[in-house]
């Protein structure tokens, strides 16, 4: 057996196909966002709602951000560390309600 047809999985009935890792990466515990806003409140704002609810996922969770001007208003980089992969993503899959 290759090491191909290990690390793949396909459905029969539906014809997909998912690497393991592929979905879970070791050491892929940073989520980086880009936040657009017509004034720094309301992307500082947004930004607040992510914090919190990658605290949620873990009280360890880190954020540091960057603020400039765009065409439209500002842009704030954003950069939340976890500790673990497992909680990223469980912070991805919550946080498509924001």
């Amino acid at each position: 057996m290759s090491v191909k047809d290990q690390v793949q999985d396909t459905c029969d009935s539906c014809g997909s196909m998912a690497e393991i890792g592929t979905i879970i990466g070791e050491g892929d515990d940073v989520m980086e966002l880009v936040i657009e806003a017509a004034a720094e409140a309301d992307a500082r704002a947004k930004l607040a709602a992510y914090e919190a609810l990658a605290k949620q996922v873990t009280a360890e969770a880190e954020c540091s951000s960057e603020l400039s001007q765009g065409a439209d208003g500002v842009i704030l980089k954003a950069r939340l560390q976890f500790t673990c992969t497992a909680e990223k993503l469980i912070f991805e899959m919550r946080a498509r309600s924001i």
